[in-house]
């Protein structure tokens, strides 16, 4: 393992100020202080805008307040800064549009035998300071380089540098003439020739205290090459080796003697690291790849790469190893819409160091879901304020034979706290694979990956990014949802089972007439299914009576539930050329919320023959709809031939709702038929409904939420 070895210097920093004022995130502490003649501190955080801030003093004797000479720069005091016995002074301070920052006042007694101290907190813009490169490769001649910096630490405050020396180089400085150039937004150095015929690394660090005490650094190695005419490997970074594929997408052999370091942030022992995949219909998928398949990201965790070694044998990367691995003679594949990279071929041959490693190593790097970007894909992150869709759900909602053999892995929704949603996916040796979800918040850390899933939509688009943990403890969510961000408006079978209830028939006619009704219009049987919390009712826009069906989202050794799933097959009117419509009817008065969202999860039941195209929308007068989202249902698996698109198990299909349906005392949302296209045994949407619009097998859901942000 390198060891740095490092000098410190200080010098005053002369960039650039930028003015961001800080946003919503930050917010006035309205606790109010009390002070007295206790010789204490104490800190009160205020906003970035001006304002005025009251303090209380508790004392039975005279006191005086004072403002140190900056504090007076940005706050006063209005009134009287000093009395006889207890009182209060307020402070008046000015707009922060700089960084954070802290000022003293200072109250005596009055022979200031006793001073307590307060400290305002005013924040401000977020201080930045950034290499805007990790690092870079140098040969062994000297060279002068410099390298762009961005910051927007004003001209007045101090930033410190440091040179580390790699242990190889530790002995005698070969890096110097540290400057700033071109109005100090490049740090500009010198590198020595390297003579001793070993690679070396110098690491130059630029750091800052803000004045709330909080550190602020960025790092930049610089790595030199031994020189010219050996045999040995030379190291490349993560940029250089990606940039060796020019094109948006290419697979190439390298064919150049070098190495890439990194960190492994997958383990070998871990069920849930490869994607398994069907490769085409009635094959199935490679569960060995799960075992050659491992996760490494670059020092900062700003860039990852997948490795596939040539077999499960040669795969003997654990979890913070820190590696070394010769490319030559790998294959290094580029794929693009997102921008991914894989080495291949790996063996136990190409790896030049192996080291162990701790999670305190690793870099924390937490996001939002709309935060990720492509170079997340293959790092490890942690998504933060995180819950999962479907309440007291399984994790793989799938029929466990078809888990072990087809269905062998399962992409399960999460959302955040911003409203927006990724997968989570589960492999079918994942021991939790049918364990029930938490229903409350958290963070949920793992590889962001990019896989497609044919099972739920042709052609397998599930989204631009995916994340995988590594273990259960990865997914760290409260198992009550008190403390969770979002709350459950209505909801329907959220325990796995339920039972229709209410002739809604006369009620569908009288309110619906627009709907399409049924081609019998003396049939009375007629229900819906009532919703389990809040207030609400799920019923057929023909008024039909409800099918019953099974489901997989509620039953730990992931077998079918029977009678806990609603919907029908009559789902075409032939004679309008429409499909009729699932609808649920709800009432949101009394709740406001800027985020709300419309689950539920539901198959084809069961068998082939399920219509496969849908629509959902909503409406806030029962006649005028909108569309939410465009959607497809699998069908159930066919084990004799078993297609790409066939999942023997529940789809979970999750979709914003704008705000405007709340606080209504009624609002509808439907899940109508789209086209008159149903799949077969080994086909698609090659067919269509029969003469009465009757699909073979019925389009059911088991469980149904509308939830919203508190």
């Amino acid at each position: 393992m390198k060891k740095f070895y490092t000098k410190r210097f200080s010098l005053i920093c002369a960039f650039a100020a930028s003015a961001l004022l800080l946003g919503g995130g930050c917010s006035e502490d309205e606790t109010e202080p009390v002070i007295g003649s206790k010789g204490v501190s104490s800190e009160v955080f205020v906003s970035s805008d001006a304002g005025t801030r009251t303090i209380k003093v508790e004392t039975t004797g005279p006191w005086q307040a004072r403002l140190t000479p900056d504090t007076k720069l940005w706050v006063s005091v209005d009134g009287a800064d000093s009395g006889e016995t207890g009182g209060s002074f307020t402070l008046n301070y000015r707009t922060n549009n700089s960084l954070p920052r802290k000022g003293t006042i200072l109250v005596s007694s009055a022979r200031q035998q006793v001073i307590d101290t307060i400290y305002l907190m005013q924040y401000g813009t977020a201080p930045v300071l950034a290499f805007l490169s990790e690092g870079k490769k140098y040969s062994s001649v000297e060279k002068i380089d410099s390298i762009a910096i961005d910051t927007n630490i004003p001209l007045s405050k101090k930033i410190y540098w440091t040179v580390a020396y790699d242990e190889n180089s530790a002995a005698e400085p070969w890096a110097d003439s540290v400057s700033y150039a071109q109005d100090y937004k490049y740090f500009r150095f010198r590198i020595a020739d390297n003579k001793n015929f070993e690679s070396r690394a110098v690491r130059f660090c630029l750091w800052f205290r803000d004045d709330w005490g909080e550190d602020h650094a960025t790092y930049f190695t610089a790595y030199q090459g031994i020189p010219g005419g050996t045999p040995e490997t030379r190291e490349v970074t993560f940029e250089e080796l990606r940039g060796l594929i020019a094109d948006a997408e290419g697979e190439i052999t390298l064919d150049q003697d070098i190495a890439v370091s990194g960190v492994v942030v997958s383990d070998r022992t871990s069920p849930n690291m490869g994607e398994l995949t069907m490769p085409k219909a009635a094959t199935r998928p490679d569960q060995g790849i799960n075992d050659r398949t491992a996760y490494m990201q670059n020092a900062d965790a700003s860039l990852g790469i997948k490795l596939l070694t040539t077999d499960a044998s040669q795969n003997n990367l654990e979890r913070y190893n820190k590696l070394k691995l010769w490319c030559k003679g790998l294959t290094l594949t580029k794929r693009s819409n997102p921008e991914r990279y894989t080495l291949s071929g790996v063996t136990q041959d190409h790896i030049v160091t192996k080291e162990s490693g701790t999670a305190e190593e690793l870099p924390a790097k937490r996001r939002f879901i709309d935060q990720l970007t492509d170079a997340d894909i293959y790092t490890f992150v942690t998504l933060k304020r995180c819950q999962m869709a479907i309440r007291t759900g399984r994790f793989a909602p799938v029929y466990i034979n078809y888990m072990n053999s087809f269905n062998t892995t399962y992409p399960n929704i999460v959302l955040d706290s911003h409203g927006e949603m990724i997968h989570l996916m589960t492999n079918t040796g994942c021991p939790w694979r049918f364990d029930e979800m938490p229903d409350g918040q958290g963070t949920i850390a793992g590889v962001i990956v990019h896989e497609k899933y044919t099972p739920f939509v042709q052609g397998g688009d599930i989204g631009r990014y995916q994340i995988r943990n590594l273990t259960r403890e990865d997914i760290a969510l409260e198992e009550a949802e008190d403390n969770a961000f979002s709350k459950v408006a209505v909801e329907w079978c959220p325990n796995g089972s339920g039972k229709g209830s209410g002739n809604v028939r006369e009620y569908v006619r009288a309110k619906y007439p627009h709907l399409p009704q049924p081609e019998d219009p003396t049939a009375t049987n007629a229900h819906g299914m009532t919703a389990s919390s809040g207030s609400g009712r799920s019923f057929m826009s023909h008024g039909g009576w409800l099918a019953w069906g099974g489901s997989y989202r509620a039953r730990a050794d992931g077998k079918d539930i029977g009678s806990t799933s609603w919907g029908h097959a009559q789902l075409w009117n032939k004679a309008e050329n429409t499909g009729y419509s699932l609808i649920f009817e709800f009432s949101t008065k009394g709740i406001t919320s800027d985020k709300c969202s419309f689950v539920f999860c539901g198959r084809n039941y069961i068998g082939q023959g399920g219509l496969r195209y849908w629509t959902a929308e909503y409406s806030l007068d029962g006649n005028n709809w909108t569309k939410l989202l465009d959607y497809t249902m699998p069908d159930q698996g066919n084990w004799g031939a078993m297609q790409l698109e066939q999942l023997t198990g529940d789809k979970v299909v999750s979709m914003k709702v704008p705000s405007e349906i709340m606080n209504k005392e009624v609002a509808w949302i439907r899940l109508r038929a789209a086209q008159d296209k149903i799949g077969t045994s080994t086909t698609y949407d090659s067919a269509t409904t029969d003469s009465s619009g009757k699909a073979k097998c019925a389009f059911v859901v088991n469980y149904a939420a509308l939830r919203y942000n508190k």
